[in-house]
């Protein structure tokens, strides 16, 4: 069975060079005015200190450890309920982390 993968737009410090991850929770979040700015640094800055701009609404935040133990989690756009059943039924699998190179 071909694992499931999680891409990201570049390379993020939070990944730590890891190659594979493990699903472990996910969890409803609004991105609004009272998001703490540390998590939005967290999540979206990138190596090379960019940012990846989240604009306000309903998102799924995704909490994985990575193949190294190191635990990372990612914020994505809810979008449909297919999505947010997708990733609980996804919790407990491995997912190949793919980051662009840009």
């Amino acid at each position: 069975m071909k694992r499931k993968a999680i891409k990201f737009s570049g390379d993020y410090p939070k990944l730590h060079g890891q190659t594979s991850a493990e699903l472990i929770a996910v969890r409803d979040i609004r991105i609004d005015r009272d998001t703490p700015a540390e998590l939005l640094t967290y999540d979206t800055t990138k190596s090379d200190g960019s940012r990846y701009e989240l604009k306000t609404g309903k998102y799924l935040q995704l909490i994985f450890v990575g193949n190294l133990g190191i635990p990372f989690c990612t914020i994505r756009s809810a979008g449909s309920d297919g999505k947010r059943d997708y990733y609980v039924l996804s919790i407990g699998e491995i997912f190949n982390i793919e980051a662009k190179c840009e």
